[in-house]
């Protein structure tokens, strides 16, 4: 009965009429929508809560697994040549679908210029604010001569590790992870080999409670859907339709890439590589955090897919960590939009800077969720001298949308790059997540 129950909620028959339920809902009703809003907030610090301790657990058992093993330098190679091939790839990519849907639409059209200055004096707070940001948007700006600091590199320091638990820091967690596990992995004695296999519990532990979490999806799904649509409401949806355009277009194209590279790697057709990670791509669309996703996605990789589980649960949370995909996409049409709207030509030297520091900007970005997210792509901005203030009332009116496809590009497109990366599991006893060892030759 309970495994019954269980497979109901989680299944897209029952998921889907809730999901276009919830839309309706959120525009017929559209103040008792945001008072459900934040059930969602609080579904989301519930997987935070459990997500870092699995994030500790899963990245230092898997470095020091790594280190351990000589077969595991395989894994430190490829992470050093795909992680940054690949966001280098859909950073190009990003940039070709500019030229192609230009994400400030026609700056010549008067009319659309002003509906997006009305948004950004609306999303100003203050009379004051308002006037400063009251700037006529085609008309090209002076640019300075001064250089632009990058304090990227103190995103990177983890100066206290407990601090960085406590705020949510993953990045600094990761690194502190990598550092601790191959320091584990060189202890003589048996006492590492205990203390791995604790932290082995402990990881098994989170991953119950995840699965937990996972039968409030329906209800938290309601509210935050029908919240999100009763926020954004038409106007800054029809006002800033180019840029968002772009970033949806860009982001399928990632993830239909994403599904073939899986499809290939798997050995399963197109359809099953999107079939069998469907409560990841669910979560990854209704929770809008890529590392809530992280269980979840290596489960299914595992026990759906067939990967190895050693590879798997090394890759996954790295992957979701370091390499951001859907933030290098943002960063690059965002900052190409902002050059658009004030009327900035973009030579190649330029593209080749928006690029390099999108990619920078993406391992900073690590951590970085809703508007701290859409702040970092001052990072980018800093560096071509360009304005920003003005353009991130602009995103951040249209955030909750293009969130969704920035998330599901970071974990799908992390999916495929595990898929890559990873060797499928030939022995049918450990397709299963909760295999006590699950290491085999990559």
């Amino acid at each position: 009965m309970g495994k019954s129950i269980t497979k109901l909620l989680t299944s897209s028959l029952f998921i889907l009429p809730i999901l276009a339920a919830s839309i309706l809902f959120g525009i017929k009703f559209p103040e008792l929508s945001k008072r459900l809003d934040p059930i969602g907030s609080y579904y989301i610090s519930l997987l935070k809560m459990i997500v870092l301790p699995y994030l500790f657990t899963t990245i230092t058992i898997g470095i020091a697994t790594v280190a351990a093993d000589p077969a595991g330098a395989r894994y430190t190679k490829r992470i050093a040549f795909t992680y940054p091939l690949s966001m280098l790839f859909v950073a190009l990519l990003s940039v070709g679908a500019c030229f192609i849907l230009p994400p400030a639409g026609n700056t010549s059209d008067s009319a659309a210029m002003a509906a997006l200055g009305s948004i950004v004096n609306k999303e100003s707070h203050g009379t004051q604010a308002a006037n400063q940001l009251e700037v006529t948007l085609a008309k090209p700006i002076a640019q300075s001569d001064q250089a632009a600091s990058y304090p990227i590199f103190d995103r990177f320091v983890p100066s206290n590790v407990f601090e960085s638990l406590t705020l949510g820091d993953s990045l600094k967690v990761v690194i502190f992870c990598i550092i601790f596990g191959s320091a584990l992995s060189m202890q003589p004695g048996s006492g590492n080999f205990s203390l791995l296999a604790n932290m082995t519990i402990v990881q098994a532990a989170c991953t119950e409670v995840i699965r937990w979490l996972n039968l409030m999806l329906p209800i938290t799904l309601f509210a935050m859907v029908s919240g999100q649509v009763a926020k954004v409401g038409l106007g800054p949806l029809l006002s800033m339709a180019p840029f968002i355009t772009v970033q949806i277009v860009t982001g399928l194209v990632l993830i239909v890439i994403s599904c073939f590279i899986i499809a290939r790697s798997a050995r399963v057709s197109p359809f099953a590589a999107i079939s069998k990670l469907k409560q990841t791509i669910l979560l990854a669309i209704t929770t809008r955090s890529s590392f809530a996703c992280i269980p979840m996605a290596t489960r299914e990789l595992v026990e759906n897919l067939h990967f190895n589980r050693f590879g798997t649960e090394l890759m996954m949370p790295l992957g979701t960590t370091i390499c951001r995909l859907g933030h290098v996409q943002y960063f690059v049409i965002g900052t190409i939009f902002i050059s658009q709207i004030y009327g900035v030509d973009l030579n190649w030297s330029k593209y080749e800077l928006i690029i390099a520091i999108s990619i920078a900007a993406g391992f900073a970005s690590s951590g970085a969720s809703g508007a701290v997210g859409v702040v970092m792509i001052s990072i980018v901005t800093d560096a071509l001298h360009l304005p920003v203030e003005a353009a991130i009332a602009l995103f951040i009116a249209v955030d909750p949308i293009i969130d969704v496809s920035r998330t599901l590009v970071l974990v799908y497109g992390n999916c495929a790059v595990t898929a890559m990366t990873t060797p499928l599991e030939n022995d049918p006893a450990l397709w299963t997540s909760e295999a006590p060892d699950a290491r085999a030759a990559a």
